[in-house]
């Protein structure tokens, strides 16, 4: 498979404007997730290694306005350490992590 290529088939989102990419994606309604950490977009990094889940994570947020949150899906092991560092030394949140059979999701709040 060619670098780059997207790994999995997902539904496009409706409003191509906040997508940073083909790889990212509008979220979805949760079950009774609270209205202040709902994602606006996630971010699907499953499958890719470093330094590409910092470097979507980083463009992705970017799109966003402060307050916002943004979900980043990631299996790569590194990733955890990473994007924690990243978020701490530009100043955002990360308000929700969650890790299962090695998939690791990362609710992180823009703050500036």
């Amino acid at each position: 498979m060619p670098w780059g290529m997207i790994r999995c088939n997902r539904e496009s989102a409706v409003d191509a404007s906040r997508r940073p990419d083909a790889r990212t994606r509008h979220a979805t309604e949760g079950n009774e997730m609270e209205q202040e950490n709902k994602p606006m977009a996630v971010v699907d990094c499953i499958g890719l290694y470093c330094p590409m889940p910092i470097t979507m994570t980083k463009e992705a947020m970017e799109k966003l306005d402060v307050g916002e949150v943004l979900m980043v899906e990631a299996d790569d092991p590194a990733a955890e350490e990473d994007i924690r560092r990243w978020a701490d030394r530009v100043g955002h949140e990360i308000v929700k992590f969650e890790k299962d059979d090695g998939i690791m999701r990362f609710s992180i709040r823009k703050m500036k």
